[in-house]
């Protein structure tokens, strides 16, 4: 019989999987990967019917398509598939790619009938058990990073006896004890035979990246047509609560109109990335620069800017966003990393964006965006993606592009409060 390895917890799994079949196949190992939920379709399914033809050495990916996803293939063939490999590994859990979750179960909240599924969904005749969880959520407000914080907020008696609301930073000691009472202790009680262990996943001091030049480019083009008679750029932002520390005070008889504060808060974010890279093990020099893409003259002669960061006239704001990411993209072609950020963010934290670009810098993937419900800007793209940016067109930014990416998109998931953009005055009434 299969030695069965279950893999449940954070974002993550997929990869995990992956890796430790991996490691059997080269073992000359009969392996197989399966769910028993729902794992992303990005690799070719095998058919039922080579469970019998198994060869040694060779990786099988064994389930059900179903909506784009692969689906556990049932009691009837998982039980042929133990009998036949030498390797089972189970992604056991999901998680929408977010770093922490609460497991759904009955066990955690009072009363709750439900007659929906308890996750994670392990195997009785499991051997091991992986418990992964992302580091990448430290420092962040935990109902951002965390999958089904939102349901079990105000319910759940360990997060009320720990004092951890939708705003509690993540700590290492949160991490700890999330993981413990959510997964660790349940699973050690339930499967008291089988191997359990927690692995962390996420960027840390021995790690390497070939990024080392990032350009942040934002993107100041616009006409703002629904904004009415003022283009919302020049909005004067003196007297709402978030003025950026690049400026830590603005005269009360000068103007600081929104694309300053938006100036400000990348400027910030780069000090924070500048101080976090400062701390780094790997002695690779990195440059952050910032420049700002814009039809408008006021801001390029802007004499408090003008010096800090490039600015980068577009004399083709009319065909819309992708002229502005096509110039930074030929100004910068040689940098590594180009992020892009709309000039309409009054809400977004420097704090956040800092995080968004340094977390996208360390990970295993060369394309990012903040996400939501889907992906938004800022998104962040590493130079293999330059051409494909080169030839966009129209006023959709790279949309289309990070859609056709998501299997691979490093999420960052935010709170949807800080992407709220003003198309209109009314709009900053929300933030005043």
């Amino acid at each position: 019989m299969a030695y069965v390895i279950a893999v449940c917890g954070s974002g993550g799994k997929t990869t995990y999987c992956k890796n430790v079949a991996k490691t059997f196949a080269d073992e000359n190992k009969k392996v197989c990967i399966l769910t028993t939920t729902h794992m992303w379709n990005d690799i070719l399914v095998n058919d039922l019917s080579e469970i019998e033809k198994n060869i040694a050495g060779q990786i099988y990916y064994f389930g059900k398509v179903e909506g784009g996803k692969i689906c556990y293939v049932g009691d009837e063939y998982y039980k042929k598939i133990c009998e036949k490999f030498d390797y089972v590994v189970v992604e056991a859990d999901g998680s929408r790619s977010m770093p922490m979750k609460i497991p759904r179960t009955n066990d955690f909240i009072e009363h709750d009938t439900s007659d929906k599924k308890s996750e994670p969904v392990i195997p009785d005749n499991v051997n091991e058990i992986v418990i992964i969880v992302g580091k990448e959520a430290i420092g962040r407000e935990i109902e951002s990073v965390c999958h089904r914080f939102d349901e079990y907020y105000g319910k759940d008696k360990f997060l009320a006896d720990n004092n951890i609301l939708p705003n509690t930073i993540v700590t290492s000691d949160i991490i700890d004890r999330m993981v413990s009472h959510y997964y660790y202790e349940p699973l050690s009680k339930k499967f008291d035979k089988a191997k359990i262990k927690i692995h962390k996943v996420g960027f840390d001091e021995n790690d390497e990246t070939n990024v080392k030049k990032v350009c942040i480019a934002l993107c100041a083009a616009g006409f703002s047509t629904r904004f009415g008679n003022e283009n919302k750029l020049f909005y004067d932002c003196k007297s709402l609560k978030f003025a950026g520390e690049n400026r830590k005070s603005v005269d009360i008889n000068d103007s600081y109109p929104l694309y300053q504060l938006m100036i400000d808060k990348i400027l910030d974010a780069k000090k924070l990335i500048t101080e976090k890279l400062g701390g780094y093990s790997c002695d690779n020099k990195f440059d952050i620069d910032v420049a700002v893409i814009t039809k408008y003259d006021r801001i390029i002669n802007d004499g408090i800017y003008n010096k800090q960061v490039a600015m980068i006239k577009n004399e083709k704001a009319a065909e819309g966003l992708s002229s502005s990411v096509k110039l930074a993209v030929d100004k910068y072609k040689d940098y590594d990393a180009i992020v892009f950020i709309n000039c309409d963010l009054p809400n977004l934290p420097s704090r956040e964006l800092a995080n968004f670009i340094y977390n996208s810098i360390f990970n295993n993937t060369d394309i990012a965006a903040m996400y939501t419900d889907r992906p938004k800007n800022p998104a962040y793209f590493e130079k293999n993606y330059f051409e494909e940016l080169s030839k966009i067109s129209g006023d959709v930014g790279a949309k289309d592009l990070l859609q056709k990416s998501i299997k691979k998109l490093y999420k960052y998931f935010i709170n949807p409060k800080y992407l709220v953009d003003v198309d209109e005055p009314k709009d900053f009434e929300n933030f005043s």
